[in-house]
């Protein structure tokens, strides 16, 4: 049952940071990681029997709605989008924000005591990159991870430019997921979505102590478009920049590189996924041979955008076995 934003003001132990930007390499093997098979994920949620794309039909222009207070990340990539940021819903209650311009990390209210030391989550949503699932892959996960113990951060990445207009948008939505027009555009955003995550692993890091989080226990948790981020900052290794442990919910399984001493994986797909079930499973294949750790998922049935979205098949389970995955792991305390 999908409910509304899970945000709830309360107090919040993490402050409002703006630093200077900070240089970062851009790197072209971004682009060259993903191929245009990966150039199609979406993250909202899909009816198992619809037609694809029938969703961007029910789209509908909302008021922009509350928001825990954001801290500014540093733009090591530069990007030019004068247009204001614009918020639309996916009927029922499935909120999107689109021409973001600049990086912002959204810290949770948390369940645990002020100065309790615990790991940090950065939620990474997807949307093709025009646009991010800030319920589904954002407040409500958030919500359920914070009844883990972990201390939860949603990105605000950059998202690809569109003209400063709600029809605008809705257009770019239709060449994107019904005509197809769009898609070649996908791959351009990958940068300065990357160089957004590591801005964001950098912040947490930066303010571990501050913020009463274990420095080596900072992991993302990416989905769809989320998921390709996540995996191409893990694939960057920058030493600054690297997670601890890192989630992939329908994402990207094809062969790609596996960063030396690759942090713990945990990757979820359903066999049905629309956008990436034709992959082959290279990359969990050679994760496991590098000798790091990795739990995969093969649901078989789930189809995509199923983060917060019960579909009475075996995938409704993917976040009970991410907690179990994390006590596994020693990243949270067993009960």
């Amino acid at each position: 049952m999908a409910r509304g934003f899970l945000w709830r003001p309360r107090a919040l132990c993490f402050p409002v940071f703006n630093e200077e930007d900070q240089a970062v390499s851009k790197s072209s093997r971004f682009k060259s990681l993903l191929t245009s098979a990966l150039l199609v994920g979406l993250s909202t949620a899909i009816p198992l029997h619809a037609q694809p794309g029938e969703w961007v039909n029910h789209v509908v222009q909302i008021a922009p709605p509350p928001q825990p207070p954001a801290i500014a990340l540093p733009v090591t990539l530069p990007r030019d989008n004068p247009a204001h940021e614009g918020w639309a819903m996916q009927q029922p209650n499935q909120s999107m924000v689109y021409n973001v311009s600049k990086p912002t990390l959204l810290p949770m209210p948390s369940s645990l005591p002020a100065d309790k030391e615990a790991p940090a989550i950065i939620l990474v949503p997807g949307g093709g990159y025009l646009y991010l699932a800030m319920e589904n892959e954002g407040f409500h996960v958030a919500d359920r991870l914070d009844r883990q113990g972990v201390r939860v951060f949603i990105l605000k990445y950059r998202t690809l430019p569109v003209p400063d207009s709600y029809p605008a948008f809705i257009e770019a939505l239709k060449g994107t997921f019904q005509t197809g027009a769009n898609r070649g555009k996908i791959g351009d955003d990958i940068p300065f979505a990357v160089s957004d995550t590591q801005a964001a692993i950098r912040m947490v890091r930066a303010h571990a102590k501050e913020w009463h989080i274990d420095p080596a226990r900072i992991g993302i948790l990416g989905f769809s478009a989320g998921a390709m981020t996540a995996l191409s900052t893990t694939q960057a290794n920058l030493p600054d920049a690297r997670p601890d442990f890192v989630g992939l919910i329908y994402g990207p399984t094809q062969a790609g590189p596996v960063p030396p001493k690759a942090p713990p994986l945990f990757a979820a797909i359903a066999a049905d996924d629309r956008f990436f079930a034709k992959q082959d499973l290279g990359l969990i294949h050679d994760w496991r041979l590098s000798g790091s750790s990795v739990e995969f998922h093969l649901f078989s049935a789930g189809g995509h955008g199923f983060a917060s979205h019960p579909n009475g098949t075996t995938s409704d389970l993917w976040f009970d076995e991410f907690a179990l995955w994390l006590k596994d792991m020693k990243i949270t305390a067993p009960n």
